[in-house]
């Protein structure tokens, strides 16, 4: 990032276990979307307000599985990208950014209920180290 070696290891080691919020951000397309650890609308269990958390495009669903959290969300925009739909929404919460397979079409202004395991969220400290990831990684 800007020329500094942040983090040496397998590919697969530094995408799922970025040590660091420089990282996530370097090492990801789109980028991983980031809000801050007490986020009012989240919903996620021990909120801690000098944590950011972390979560990947492609964790947020628009199809619920049992024990989601649900993120009501407005879109702002919808974009094609190769076979994904990148589509960019306004929560609660803050501005996220989801990554769905397939391409889809949703109206600027639409409502729109997202979910996220709560399991698939990353946790990074006030030195925006990470202090926690997904431990194991399931298939959207």
């Amino acid at each position: 990032d800007a020329g500094e070696l942040l983090q040496y290891g397998p590919t697969a080691e530094v995408f799922h276990r970025p040590a660091s919020i420089r990282v996530a951000r370097a090492f990801s397309d789109p980028p991983m979307n980031l809000l801050p650890g007490g986020a009012p609308g989240l919903g996620l269990p021990a909120a801690q307000p000098d944590t950011t958390v972390g979560v990947r495009a492609s964790a947020l669903r628009v199809v619920q599985r049992a024990g989601d959290l649900v993120l009501p969300s407005t879109v702002e925009l919808a974009e094609i990208s190769g076979s994904d739909t990148f589509v960019h929404v306004a929560t609660r919460a803050g501005e996220l950014i989801v990554q769905l397979t397939g391409v889809h079409f949703f109206d600027l202004g639409a409502a729109l209920t997202l979910y996220l395991d709560p399991a698939q969220v990353y946790r990074f400290g006030a030195d925006g180290a990470l202090l926690q990831a997904p431990a194991t990684m399931r298939r959207a």
